[in-house]
């Protein structure tokens, strides 16, 4: 089967006030086998994991049907697709409770999910496609 995707990358800004741990443990609750990275930025610091795993975005498609959010989850990704990346932004605490929002409004900042793929749409129809009344039409 022809690759989806090539990696997925999440980031997020740490804050004095958080526990990275906390924040590793949100990340993985979207995209698991994440290795992480720490960049020192003095008043914070960034979290960066990335994973090359096939099976990186399977949560991902469990959550967009579990929730019921794949339209939602289609524009989203449509809105972030530049190129060979899909750029998304999700709640970071939605996340740590195991939830995708994509109310990124928060004053913590987000998670953003960075999916490098050479097949943009078919990696859209694959994880959100278009739905009628909830039910997947592609």
């Amino acid at each position: 089967m022809e690759e989806l995707f090539e990696e997925v990358e999440l980031e997020a800004y740490v804050y004095p006030t958080e526990d990275i741990e906390k924040v590793k443990r949100a990340m993985l609750n979207l995209v698991p086998d994440l290795e992480f990275e720490v960049f020192d930025r003095g008043d914070y610091v960034i979290l960066t994991g990335k994973t090359r795993s096939r099976k990186a975005l399977s949560r991902l498609y469990e959550l967009f049907r579990g929730q019921a959010i794949l339209d939602t989850a289609r524009s989203f990704l449509e809105e972030g697709y530049f190129g060979e990346e899909i750029i998304v932004k999700v709640n970071k605490q939605a996340a740590y409770a195991g939830v995708v929002n994509f109310n990124e409004e928060s004053p913590l900042g987000p998670i953003t999910i960075i999916i490098r793929t050479k097949n943009p749409r078919k990696l859209m129809k694959w994880l959100a496609p278009r739905t009628k009344d909830g039910v997947p039409i592609e």
